[in-house]
């Protein structure tokens, strides 16, 4: 399907994450299991470390996670989706069982200018079933940003 050069232009950055979390998640167990290096991982009483660096708290929970960050660079959330669901639906067994003994969802991260009825990111059936798939939920944090100058 794709998005049209017009649509295009009016968006930031994109990105998609697959998270795992629970109480007791060990992500090293995770990686070992499926053999993929999260992109961001913790367990529960980790330092949480704050945008400079500096200890701001301890992680309540285990966090396991994939990012298409660096991996796609297309405005097209779904080629986004692509990626990852190319390296996690083969281990779809073993994620779902990571996600009934906590969660598991994807973050959609989708920047605009131009935020009106219908212009939000547009999840194709692939990726949706995708996620279904593995257990997972969708959060999105979508942002308006200033309209590029030129």
């Amino acid at each position: 399907m794709g998005i049209s050069e017009s649509h295009a232009s009016y968006i930031g950055r994109v990105g998609v994450d697959f998270c795992l979390s629970g109480d007791e998640l060990d992500p090293g167990v995770v990686t070992s299991r499926i053999g993929i290096p999260p992109s961001v991982s913790a367990r529960r009483g980790d330092a949480r470390l704050g945008p400079q660096g500096r200890e701001v708290g301890t992680h309540n929970i285990g966090l396991w996670r994939l990012s298409s960050e660096g991996a796609v660079l297309s405005k097209d959330i779904n080629d986004h989706f692509a990626v990852l669901l190319d390296r996690l639906l083969p281990h779809q067994a073993v994620l779902r069982e990571f996600a009934a003994a906590g969660e598991a969802f994807f973050i959609v991260f989708w920047e605009s200018s131009y935020l009106y009825a219908g212009t939000g990111p547009v999840i194709d059936s692939r990726a949706v079933s995708g996620a279904a798939a593995l257990g997972a939920g969708m959060d999105f944090d979508i942002y308006q940003i200033d309209e590029p100058t030129v």
